[in-house]
């Protein structure tokens, strides 16, 4: 499922131009970075002053370009401390005979670093992740800034996949049919906005692709995330809850299992997260039976084996309750 991004030459002229000259010098090697779930371009450029990494998109991909304003914006507005590359700048470009800003770029600081290790997982690395989502999670935002409350977005998937029954979910274990009238309940816009609420840092996306394990002063590896178009203000679980169903669509331990190596948040509400793997169950199987959107034909298959993985973890978990 990984997809080959465009590359520096890929770019038109005028806007390799307009990053050089911000950049104050010329590009004099660059560096492709593969992978994920969005298009367009994610390079670590090489010039005479140092190295930066940069995303750029087209507003061709409108989710995209709006992705990388919000993450211009809130990666910006990070508190001190936060594992996180330091936001350098961001660009919006016209094509050269139009009004209209055409290209977004973000810049930020380099994270020397590796991909955590998830083909197969090791359980250290996951390890890492776990406590980096944790790490976040102690940082505190103010409600009313520039990071929205995350349980301010009410995802409608699980009454949509209710009263849709898509043909479709008789590819998936027969339970989530049967139970769909409960999940949708347990799930209710007001019990979301309920479950998620908080004051916490939330990254919001956090998985192996958007985390780098890098080797700090003291010589000891950790984890670092990137990409933050998605931070919010919310419960202080989410991040940690969020993984996991990828870990295990990758053939890693079972939620449980990883849970009981890096336990929730102290005092983390039960039923809060409950209601959250529902969420997540009805996001990830509903989405994988769209179309899959432009540019990113491997999303829905990444679905797919999330939406595997929540199946059974919410299932045990309502018969625990």
């Amino acid at each position: 499922m990984t997809r080959v991004r465009p590359t520096w030459p890929d770019l038109p002229t005028h806007v390799r131009d307009a990053v050089v000259a911000r950049l104050g010098g010329p590009v004099a090697g660059w560096t492709s970075h593969d992978g994920g779930y969005s298009p367009g371009w994610a390079l670590t450029l090489r010039t005479a002053a140092g190295s930066v990494f940069v995303k750029v998109a087209s507003t061709e991909h409108e989710v995209a370009a709006r992705l990388h304003r919000q993450e211009a914006q809130r990666a910006a507005a990070l508190p001190d401390g936060v594992p996180a590359p330091a936001f350098r700048w961001s660009m919006e470009l016209p094509e050269p005979a139009g009004a209209e800003p055409a290209w977004v770029i973000v810049a930020s600081d380099v994270v020397r670093g590796r991909a955590p290790r998830a083909e197969p997982w090791d359980l250290d690395d996951l390890d890492r992740l776990q406590r980096l989502a944790r790490r976040i999670a102690e940082h505190e935002v103010r409600e009313g800034g520039v990071f929205p409350d995350f349980g301010g977005k009410v995802l409608p998937d699980p009454a949509l996949l209710a009263d849709e029954r898509p043909e479709g979910l008789a590819t998936y274990d027969p339970w989530l049919a049967e139970n769909l009238d409960r999940l949708a309940e347990i799930a209710s816009p007001e019990r979301q906005e309920e479950a998620s609420a908080g004051p916490h840092l939330v990254h919001g996306d956090l998985r192996a692709d958007n985390a780098l394990i890098a080797r700090q002063a003291d010589g000891v590896e950790d984890a670092v995330a990137v990409d933050w178009p998605y931070a919010a203000r919310g419960a202080a679980f989410l991040d940690q809850i969020g993984m996991l169903p990828a870990v295990r669509g990758a053939g890693g331990p079972t939620p449980q299992q990883v849970l009981d190596r890096t336990p929730l948040p102290a005092g983390t509400d039960a039923e809060a997260v409950t209601v959250w793997v529902a969420v997540l169950t009805a996001y990830f199987a509903r989405g994988s039976l769209l179309d899959p959107p432009p540019g990113i034909p491997h999303l829905r298959a990444f679905q797919r084996i999330q939406a595997e993985a929540c199946i059974p973890w919410l299932r045990d978990r309502l018969h625990a309750g």
